[in-house]
Protein backbone atom coordinates (compact mmCIF):
# COMPACT_ATOMS: atom_id res chain seq x y z
CA UNK A 1 0.00 0.00 0.00
CA UNK A 2 1.21 3.69 -0.63
CA UNK A 3 1.76 5.86 2.27
CA UNK A 4 -0.56 9.08 1.77
CA UNK A 5 0.94 12.53 1.71
CA UNK A 6 -0.04 13.04 4.63
CA UNK A 7 1.02 10.88 6.80
CA UNK A 8 4.43 11.37 5.23
CA UNK A 9 4.07 14.92 6.53
CA UNK A 10 2.89 14.05 10.11
CA UNK A 11 5.98 11.58 10.78
CA UNK A 12 8.43 14.78 9.99
CA UNK A 13 6.00 16.77 12.39
CA UNK A 14 6.47 15.96 16.08
CA UNK A 15 3.73 18.50 17.00
CA UNK A 16 0.88 16.83 14.62
CA UNK A 17 2.09 13.19 15.07
CA UNK A 18 1.57 13.89 19.18
CA UNK A 19 -1.88 15.67 18.56
CA UNK A 20 -2.23 12.16 16.56
CA UNK A 21 -1.45 10.27 19.47
CA UNK A 22 -3.73 12.09 21.86
CA UNK A 23 -6.81 11.71 19.25
CA UNK A 24 -6.34 7.42 19.41
CA UNK A 25 -5.70 7.56 23.20
CA UNK A 26 -8.46 9.56 23.90
CA UNK A 27 -10.71 7.32 22.33
CA UNK A 28 -9.29 4.46 22.95
CA UNK A 29 -9.49 5.58 26.73
CA UNK A 30 -13.47 6.01 26.35
CA UNK A 31 -13.90 3.06 24.81
CA UNK A 32 -12.05 0.72 27.33
CA UNK A 33 -13.44 2.71 30.59
CA UNK A 34 -17.02 2.05 29.41
CA UNK A 35 -16.51 -1.91 29.43
CA UNK A 36 -16.44 -1.28 33.52
CA UNK A 37 -17.68 2.11 34.21
CA UNK A 38 -21.31 0.84 34.72
CA UNK A 39 -21.25 -1.60 37.11
CA UNK A 40 -21.01 0.17 39.76
CA UNK A 41 -24.38 1.71 39.18
CA UNK A 42 -26.00 -1.92 38.37
CA UNK A 43 -27.14 -1.83 42.04
CA UNK A 44 -29.17 1.97 41.59
CA UNK A 45 -30.20 1.53 37.98
CA UNK A 46 -32.42 -1.33 39.26
CA UNK A 47 -34.03 0.59 41.56
CA UNK A 48 -34.45 3.60 39.41
CA UNK A 49 -35.46 1.78 36.60
CA UNK A 50 -37.91 -0.47 38.60
CA UNK A 51 -35.96 -3.59 37.23
CA UNK A 52 -34.60 -6.87 38.49
CA UNK A 53 -31.17 -6.55 39.21
CA UNK A 54 -30.08 -9.49 36.94
CA UNK A 55 -31.69 -7.39 34.04
CA UNK A 56 -29.42 -4.59 34.75
CA UNK A 57 -26.45 -6.80 34.00
CA UNK A 58 -27.70 -6.22 30.42
CA UNK A 59 -26.93 -3.02 30.69
CA UNK A 60 -22.99 -4.12 30.56
CA UNK A 61 -23.52 -6.96 28.47
CA UNK A 62 -25.05 -5.96 25.62
CA UNK A 63 -21.86 -2.95 25.29
CA UNK A 64 -18.95 -6.28 25.71
CA UNK A 65 -21.24 -8.24 23.06
CA UNK A 66 -21.80 -5.60 20.76
CA UNK A 67 -17.81 -5.01 20.77
CA UNK A 68 -17.03 -8.95 20.72
CA UNK A 69 -19.24 -9.34 17.54
CA UNK A 70 -18.00 -6.47 15.72
CA UNK A 71 -14.03 -6.33 16.45
CA UNK A 72 -13.41 -9.13 13.82
CA UNK A 73 -15.52 -7.64 10.92
CA UNK A 74 -13.93 -3.59 11.88
CA UNK A 75 -10.51 -5.36 12.19
CA UNK A 76 -10.41 -6.26 7.95
CA UNK A 77 -12.99 -3.43 7.35
CA UNK A 78 -10.22 -0.72 7.97
CA UNK A 79 -8.39 -2.67 4.73
CA UNK A 80 -10.86 -1.87 2.82
CA UNK A 81 -12.73 1.48 3.57
CA UNK A 82 -9.03 2.97 4.90
CA UNK A 83 -8.32 2.98 8.47
CA UNK A 84 -8.77 6.70 9.38
CA UNK A 85 -12.35 6.95 7.35
CA UNK A 86 -13.17 3.77 9.75
CA UNK A 87 -12.23 6.02 13.08
CA UNK A 88 -13.51 8.83 11.82
CA UNK A 89 -17.09 7.36 11.62
CA UNK A 90 -16.63 5.02 15.31
CA UNK A 91 -15.64 8.23 16.88
CA UNK A 92 -18.92 9.94 16.42
CA UNK A 93 -20.91 7.17 16.64
CA UNK A 94 -19.26 6.38 19.94
CA UNK A 95 -19.64 9.73 20.94
CA UNK A 96 -23.37 10.78 19.79
CA UNK A 97 -24.68 6.75 21.38
CA UNK A 98 -23.50 7.83 24.86
CA UNK A 99 -25.62 10.94 24.31
CA UNK A 100 -28.51 9.03 23.47
CA UNK A 101 -27.33 6.67 26.64
CA UNK A 102 -27.50 9.52 28.73
CA UNK A 103 -31.04 10.18 27.99
CA UNK A 104 -32.34 6.76 27.85
CA UNK A 105 -35.62 6.63 29.70
CA UNK A 106 -35.78 3.13 29.99
CA UNK A 107 -33.78 0.07 30.39
CA UNK A 108 -34.79 -1.32 26.79
CA UNK A 109 -33.61 2.09 25.47
CA UNK A 110 -30.17 2.28 27.51
CA UNK A 111 -29.21 -1.29 26.14
CA UNK A 112 -29.85 -0.46 22.42
CA UNK A 113 -28.01 2.93 22.86
CA UNK A 114 -25.23 0.52 24.64
CA UNK A 115 -25.20 -2.00 21.88
CA UNK A 116 -24.49 1.42 19.49
CA UNK A 117 -22.05 2.48 21.88
CA UNK A 118 -20.05 -1.27 21.60
CA UNK A 119 -20.46 -0.57 17.85
CA UNK A 120 -18.28 2.43 17.93
CA UNK A 121 -15.83 1.20 20.73
CA UNK A 122 -15.35 -1.95 18.24
CA UNK A 123 -14.07 0.54 15.52
CA UNK A 124 -11.59 2.52 17.55
CA UNK A 125 -10.21 -0.78 19.49
CA UNK A 126 -9.50 -2.18 15.74
CA UNK A 127 -7.81 0.72 14.27
CA UNK A 128 -5.84 1.96 16.70
CA UNK A 129 -2.97 0.00 16.63
CA UNK A 130 -2.78 0.04 13.02
CA UNK A 131 -3.21 3.79 12.95
CA UNK A 132 0.04 4.11 15.12
CA UNK A 133 1.86 2.55 12.40
CA UNK A 134 0.44 5.42 9.81
CA UNK A 135 2.26 7.99 12.61
CA UNK A 136 5.54 5.94 13.47
CA UNK A 137 8.38 4.81 11.83
CA UNK A 138 9.08 1.49 12.86
CA UNK A 139 11.90 1.84 15.29
CA UNK A 140 9.75 3.93 17.38
CA UNK A 141 6.54 1.37 17.34
CA UNK A 142 7.64 -0.79 20.44
CA UNK A 143 7.24 2.70 22.63
CA UNK A 144 4.00 3.66 21.68
CA UNK A 145 2.39 0.31 21.32
CA UNK A 146 3.34 0.20 25.41
CA UNK A 147 1.77 3.31 26.16
CA UNK A 148 -1.18 1.70 24.18
CA UNK A 149 -1.24 -1.14 26.17
CA UNK A 150 -1.10 0.73 29.92
CA UNK A 151 -3.79 2.68 28.24
CA UNK A 152 -6.26 -0.65 27.33
CA UNK A 153 -5.40 -1.84 30.85
CA UNK A 154 -6.22 1.49 32.88
CA UNK A 155 -9.29 2.26 31.15
CA UNK A 156 -10.48 -1.28 31.15
CA UNK A 157 -10.04 -1.40 35.48
CA UNK A 158 -10.57 2.16 36.58
CA UNK A 159 -14.09 2.42 34.96
CA UNK A 160 -15.95 1.26 39.01
CA UNK A 161 -13.60 3.54 40.41
CA UNK A 162 -14.37 6.48 38.19
CA UNK A 163 -17.97 5.43 37.72
CA UNK A 164 -18.55 5.37 41.95
CA UNK A 165 -16.85 8.99 42.23
CA UNK A 166 -19.11 10.10 39.67
CA UNK A 167 -22.34 9.00 41.15
CA UNK A 168 -21.10 10.13 44.31
CA UNK A 169 -22.49 13.46 43.83
CA UNK A 170 -24.11 13.05 39.83
CA UNK A 171 -26.80 10.76 38.70
CA UNK A 172 -25.82 7.80 36.13
CA UNK A 173 -26.47 9.64 32.93
CA UNK A 174 -23.43 11.15 33.98
CA UNK A 175 -21.38 8.24 33.29
CA UNK A 176 -22.24 8.66 29.87
CA UNK A 177 -22.24 12.43 29.58
CA UNK A 178 -18.78 12.30 30.28
CA UNK A 179 -17.45 11.01 27.24
CA UNK A 180 -19.66 13.85 25.20
CA UNK A 181 -16.71 16.61 25.12
CA UNK A 182 -13.84 14.17 25.35
CA UNK A 183 -15.19 12.36 21.88
CA UNK A 184 -15.93 15.85 20.13
CA UNK A 185 -11.96 16.69 21.29
CA UNK A 186 -10.82 13.25 19.89
CA UNK A 187 -13.10 13.61 17.00
CA UNK A 188 -11.73 17.35 15.83
CA UNK A 189 -7.94 15.99 16.52
CA UNK A 190 -8.76 13.68 14.22
CA UNK A 191 -10.23 15.52 11.34
CA UNK A 192 -6.88 17.65 10.88
CA UNK A 193 -3.79 15.04 12.42
CA UNK A 194 -4.47 11.80 12.60
CA UNK A 195 -3.30 10.34 8.49
CA UNK A 196 -4.49 7.22 6.43
CA UNK A 197 -3.09 5.29 3.95
CA UNK A 198 -4.64 4.53 0.51
CA UNK A 199 -7.13 1.64 1.20
CA UNK A 200 -6.86 -2.21 -0.24
CA UNK A 201 -10.12 -2.53 -1.38
CA UNK A 202 -11.62 -6.42 -2.66
CA UNK A 203 -12.60 -9.74 -1.28
CA UNK A 204 -13.63 -8.73 1.72
CA UNK A 205 -14.83 -11.75 3.68
CA UNK A 206 -18.45 -11.03 4.29
CA UNK A 207 -19.28 -14.57 5.05
CA UNK A 208 -16.66 -14.64 7.62
CA UNK A 209 -17.71 -11.93 9.32
CA UNK A 210 -21.42 -12.76 9.59
CA UNK A 211 -20.57 -16.22 11.06
CA UNK A 212 -18.13 -14.78 13.61
CA UNK A 213 -20.59 -12.25 14.85
CA UNK A 214 -23.31 -15.31 15.19
CA UNK A 215 -21.03 -17.72 16.69
CA UNK A 216 -19.98 -14.98 19.53
CA UNK A 217 -23.63 -13.35 19.88
CA UNK A 218 -25.06 -16.68 20.10
CA UNK A 219 -23.07 -18.15 22.48
CA UNK A 220 -23.07 -15.14 24.98
CA UNK A 221 -26.60 -14.71 24.91
CA UNK A 222 -26.85 -18.51 24.95
CA UNK A 223 -25.42 -18.72 28.04
CA UNK A 224 -27.39 -16.45 30.03
CA UNK A 225 -30.63 -18.21 28.72
CA UNK A 226 -29.29 -21.33 31.29
CA UNK A 227 -29.74 -19.36 34.15
CA UNK A 228 -33.46 -20.09 34.16
CA UNK A 229 -35.59 -22.85 32.92
CA UNK A 230 -37.91 -20.94 31.37
CA UNK A 231 -35.55 -20.17 28.92
CA UNK A 232 -33.30 -23.55 29.44
CA UNK A 233 -34.38 -24.70 25.69
CA UNK A 234 -33.27 -21.54 24.01
CA UNK A 235 -29.80 -21.12 26.21
CA UNK A 236 -29.15 -25.36 24.22
CA UNK A 237 -30.31 -24.22 20.93
CA UNK A 238 -28.36 -20.87 20.95
CA UNK A 239 -24.80 -22.66 22.04
CA UNK A 240 -25.94 -25.45 19.52
CA UNK A 241 -26.41 -22.96 16.75
CA UNK A 242 -22.86 -21.44 18.26
CA UNK A 243 -21.23 -24.48 17.30
CA UNK A 244 -22.57 -24.41 13.74
CA UNK A 245 -22.03 -20.81 13.03
CA UNK A 246 -18.23 -22.01 14.67
CA UNK A 247 -18.13 -24.84 12.04
CA UNK A 248 -19.49 -22.46 9.16
CA UNK A 249 -16.59 -19.79 10.02
CA UNK A 250 -13.84 -22.38 10.47
CA UNK A 251 -14.83 -23.72 7.28
CA UNK A 252 -15.19 -20.15 5.07
CA UNK A 253 -11.70 -19.08 6.60
CA UNK A 254 -9.87 -22.19 5.06
CA UNK A 255 -11.22 -21.22 1.83
CA UNK A 256 -11.47 -17.47 1.85
CA UNK A 257 -9.11 -15.52 -0.79
CA UNK A 258 -8.61 -13.00 1.98
CA UNK A 259 -10.06 -14.50 5.38
CA UNK A 260 -11.23 -12.42 8.52
CA UNK A 261 -9.09 -14.71 10.74
CA UNK A 262 -6.25 -16.34 9.13
CA UNK A 263 -6.38 -20.05 10.95
CA UNK A 264 -2.18 -20.23 10.18
CA UNK A 265 -2.39 -17.76 13.25
CA UNK A 266 -3.28 -20.84 15.62
CA UNK A 267 0.30 -22.11 16.25
CA UNK A 268 0.95 -23.77 19.88
CA UNK A 269 2.24 -20.77 21.53
CA UNK A 270 -0.50 -18.03 20.08
CA UNK A 271 -3.25 -20.15 20.81
CA UNK A 272 -2.30 -21.32 24.31
CA UNK A 273 -2.02 -17.58 24.71
CA UNK A 274 -5.09 -17.01 23.67
CA UNK A 275 -7.07 -19.80 25.59
CA UNK A 276 -5.12 -18.76 28.68
CA UNK A 277 -6.03 -15.37 27.99
CA UNK A 278 -10.31 -16.12 27.56
CA UNK A 279 -10.03 -17.92 31.17
CA UNK A 280 -8.28 -14.98 32.79
CA UNK A 281 -10.99 -12.33 31.44
CA UNK A 282 -13.93 -14.70 31.91
CA UNK A 283 -12.56 -14.25 35.97
CA UNK A 284 -11.85 -10.94 35.76
CA UNK A 285 -14.86 -9.80 34.33
CA UNK A 286 -17.17 -11.88 37.16
CA UNK A 287 -15.15 -10.01 39.49
CA UNK A 288 -15.78 -6.67 37.91
CA UNK A 289 -19.78 -7.41 38.64
CA UNK A 290 -19.55 -9.44 41.21
CA UNK A 291 -17.49 -7.29 43.64
CA UNK A 292 -20.21 -4.23 43.47
CA UNK A 293 -22.98 -6.37 44.52
CA UNK A 294 -21.33 -7.48 47.04
CA UNK A 295 -19.48 -4.12 48.28
CA UNK A 296 -23.27 -2.51 48.12
CA UNK A 297 -25.59 -5.27 49.02
CA UNK A 298 -23.26 -6.90 52.22
CA UNK A 299 -21.40 -3.68 53.50
CA UNK A 300 -24.24 -1.19 52.36
CA UNK A 301 -21.56 0.63 50.66
CA UNK A 302 -22.34 3.67 48.37
CA UNK A 303 -21.28 3.64 44.89
CA UNK A 304 -18.13 5.82 45.83
CA UNK A 305 -17.09 3.68 48.73
CA UNK A 306 -17.94 0.82 46.58
CA UNK A 307 -15.07 2.28 43.79
CA UNK A 308 -12.94 3.39 46.45
CA UNK A 309 -12.92 -0.20 47.87
CA UNK A 310 -12.01 -1.91 44.31
CA UNK A 311 -9.29 1.41 43.24
CA UNK A 312 -6.31 -0.84 44.41
CA UNK A 313 -7.05 -3.40 41.47
CA UNK A 314 -6.38 -0.32 38.63
CA UNK A 315 -3.98 1.31 40.86
CA UNK A 316 -1.45 -0.97 40.77
CA UNK A 317 -1.74 -2.64 37.33
CA UNK A 318 -1.37 0.97 35.86
CA UNK A 319 1.94 0.88 38.24
CA UNK A 320 2.63 -3.16 37.80
CA UNK A 321 1.97 -4.02 33.66
CA UNK A 322 4.83 -1.77 32.29
CA UNK A 323 7.47 -2.93 34.68
CA UNK A 324 5.90 -6.61 33.98
CA UNK A 325 6.42 -5.91 30.19
CA UNK A 326 9.79 -4.48 30.66
CA UNK A 327 10.64 -7.26 32.17
CA UNK A 328 9.07 -10.17 29.76
CA UNK A 329 11.90 -8.62 27.55
CA UNK A 330 14.80 -10.13 29.55
CA UNK A 331 13.16 -13.54 30.61
CA UNK A 332 10.26 -16.08 28.88
CA UNK A 333 7.14 -14.12 29.25
CA UNK A 334 5.49 -17.58 30.37
CA UNK A 335 7.45 -17.60 33.64
CA UNK A 336 5.80 -14.13 34.24
CA UNK A 337 2.22 -14.98 33.41
CA UNK A 338 2.03 -18.36 35.48
CA UNK A 339 3.51 -15.99 38.54
CA UNK A 340 0.30 -13.24 38.04
CA UNK A 341 -1.75 -15.95 37.30
CA UNK A 342 -1.39 -17.61 40.69
CA UNK A 343 -1.17 -14.17 42.47
CA UNK A 344 -4.53 -13.29 40.84
CA UNK A 345 -6.25 -16.37 41.96
CA UNK A 346 -4.74 -15.53 45.28
CA UNK A 347 -6.20 -12.84 45.59
CA UNK A 348 -9.60 -13.54 43.41
CA UNK A 349 -9.77 -16.46 46.40
CA UNK A 350 -9.24 -13.11 49.26
CA UNK A 351 -12.29 -11.50 48.27
CA UNK A 352 -14.45 -14.41 47.97
CA UNK A 353 -13.13 -15.10 51.48
CA UNK A 354 -14.08 -11.51 52.75
CA UNK A 355 -17.74 -12.84 54.35
CA UNK A 356 -20.25 -10.44 55.15
CA UNK A 357 -17.78 -7.73 57.88
CA UNK A 358 -14.68 -7.69 57.08
CA UNK A 359 -11.80 -4.98 57.60
CA UNK A 360 -11.53 -2.13 55.39
CA UNK A 361 -7.75 -3.13 54.99
CA UNK A 362 -8.42 -6.77 54.46
CA UNK A 363 -10.90 -5.57 51.30
CA UNK A 364 -8.18 -2.86 50.17
CA UNK A 365 -5.68 -5.81 50.16
CA UNK A 366 -7.36 -8.59 48.05
CA UNK A 367 -8.56 -6.31 45.00
CA UNK A 368 -4.42 -5.00 45.60
CA UNK A 369 -3.45 -8.71 45.01
CA UNK A 370 -5.71 -9.05 42.77
CA UNK A 371 -4.38 -6.05 40.22
CA UNK A 372 -1.00 -7.47 41.35
CA UNK A 373 -1.25 -10.45 39.39
CA UNK A 374 -3.71 -9.16 36.73
CA UNK A 375 -0.80 -7.04 36.19
CA UNK A 376 2.13 -9.01 36.15
CA UNK A 377 -0.04 -11.35 34.00
CA UNK A 378 -1.18 -9.34 31.03
CA UNK A 379 1.53 -7.69 29.59
CA UNK A 380 3.95 -10.66 29.31
CA UNK A 381 1.20 -13.03 27.36
CA UNK A 382 -0.18 -10.51 25.07
CA UNK A 383 3.78 -10.25 24.19
CA UNK A 384 3.72 -14.35 23.66
CA UNK A 385 0.43 -13.82 21.74
CA UNK A 386 1.92 -11.14 19.42
CA UNK A 387 5.35 -11.71 19.48
CA UNK A 388 3.50 -15.93 17.64
CA UNK A 389 2.05 -14.42 14.39
CA UNK A 390 3.64 -13.13 11.61
CA UNK A 391 3.90 -9.64 10.86
CA UNK A 392 1.61 -9.92 8.06
CA UNK A 393 -1.02 -11.32 10.51
CA UNK A 394 -0.59 -8.39 12.54
CA UNK A 395 -4.09 -6.66 12.60
CA UNK A 396 -6.16 -9.90 12.78
CA UNK A 397 -3.82 -11.25 15.70
CA UNK A 398 -4.55 -7.62 17.22
CA UNK A 399 -8.50 -8.51 16.22
CA UNK A 400 -8.44 -11.76 17.97
CA UNK A 401 -6.89 -10.11 21.17
CA UNK A 402 -9.48 -7.65 21.60
CA UNK A 403 -12.03 -9.91 20.92
CA UNK A 404 -10.96 -12.44 23.61
CA UNK A 405 -11.35 -9.93 26.00
CA UNK A 406 -14.72 -8.59 25.33
CA UNK A 407 -16.00 -12.52 25.28
CA UNK A 408 -14.57 -13.53 28.48
CA UNK A 409 -15.43 -10.02 30.44
CA UNK A 410 -19.41 -10.54 28.81
CA UNK A 411 -19.59 -14.21 29.35
CA UNK A 412 -18.36 -13.50 33.38
CA UNK A 413 -21.15 -10.98 32.90
CA UNK A 414 -23.50 -13.74 32.02
CA UNK A 415 -22.29 -15.52 34.54
CA UNK A 416 -22.73 -13.28 37.44
CA UNK A 417 -26.67 -12.67 36.27
CA UNK A 418 -27.05 -16.65 36.11
CA UNK A 419 -25.70 -16.68 39.79
CA UNK A 420 -28.49 -13.85 40.48
CA UNK A 421 -31.14 -16.22 38.98
CA UNK A 422 -30.28 -19.42 39.68
CA UNK A 423 -29.88 -18.62 43.50
CA UNK A 424 -32.97 -16.97 44.03
CA UNK A 425 -31.35 -13.30 44.29
CA UNK A 426 -32.89 -12.02 42.03
CA UNK A 427 -35.84 -10.96 43.37
CA UNK A 428 -34.63 -11.56 46.65
CA UNK A 429 -32.97 -9.33 49.51
CA UNK A 430 -29.52 -8.11 49.62
CA UNK A 431 -28.01 -10.20 52.25
CA UNK A 432 -29.37 -13.09 49.22
CA UNK A 433 -27.59 -11.30 46.67
CA UNK A 434 -24.68 -10.85 48.81
CA UNK A 435 -24.29 -14.98 49.08
CA UNK A 436 -24.85 -15.01 45.15
CA UNK A 437 -21.92 -12.62 45.02
CA UNK A 438 -19.78 -14.45 47.06
CA UNK A 439 -20.51 -18.20 45.21
CA UNK A 440 -19.69 -16.73 41.84
CA UNK A 441 -16.71 -15.00 43.04
CA UNK A 442 -15.63 -18.80 43.56
CA UNK A 443 -16.10 -19.38 39.50
CA UNK A 444 -13.86 -16.35 39.22
CA UNK A 445 -11.12 -18.71 41.15
CA UNK A 446 -11.68 -21.60 39.25
CA UNK A 447 -11.08 -19.66 35.81
CA UNK A 448 -7.55 -18.44 37.86
CA UNK A 449 -6.84 -21.68 37.89
CA UNK A 450 -7.27 -22.80 34.98
CA UNK A 451 -5.79 -19.81 33.37
CA UNK A 452 -2.78 -20.58 35.45
CA UNK A 453 -2.65 -24.60 34.21
CA UNK A 454 -2.80 -23.10 30.60
CA UNK A 455 -0.39 -21.09 31.07
CA UNK A 456 1.92 -23.68 32.79
CA UNK A 457 1.29 -25.49 29.74
CA UNK A 458 2.76 -22.88 27.31
CA UNK A 459 5.87 -23.28 29.94
CA UNK A 460 5.97 -26.82 28.88
CA UNK A 461 5.82 -26.20 25.00
CA UNK A 462 8.88 -25.12 22.41
CA UNK A 463 9.72 -21.53 22.63
CA UNK A 464 8.61 -20.65 18.76
CA UNK A 465 10.58 -17.93 16.56
CA UNK A 466 9.21 -14.76 17.29
CA UNK A 467 8.23 -13.40 14.34
CA UNK A 468 6.74 -10.15 14.81
CA UNK A 469 8.48 -7.22 16.34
Amino acid sequence: MTVSTAALNLTASPLRRNLAVVSILLSTLMATIDTSIVNVALPQLSKQLHVAPSETVWVATAFLLAVACAVPATSALGDQLGRRRLYLIGVPVFTLSSLGCALAPTLSTLVAFRVLQGLGSAVILAVALPLFRNIFPPDKLGQIFGINAMTVALGTSIGPTLGGVILQTLSWPWLFLINVPIGVIAFVLAIFFVPGRTSDRGNYDTAGAVFAAAAIACFLIGVRQLAALTTLWQGVVLLVASAAFVWLFLRRERRAIRPLIPLGLFTGVFSLSVATAWVSFLGQGIAFIALPFLFQSAYGATPLQSALLFTPWPLVIVIVAPLSGRIADRVRPAYLAVTGLIILTVGLAMCALLGMHPPIWLVLLSTGVCGFGFGTFQSPNNRDMMGAAPIKFAASASAVLNTNRTVGQSAGAAAVSMALVLSGAAAGSVTEQASAAIAILWVAVGAGVGAAVLSFVKLRTPVAEQVAA
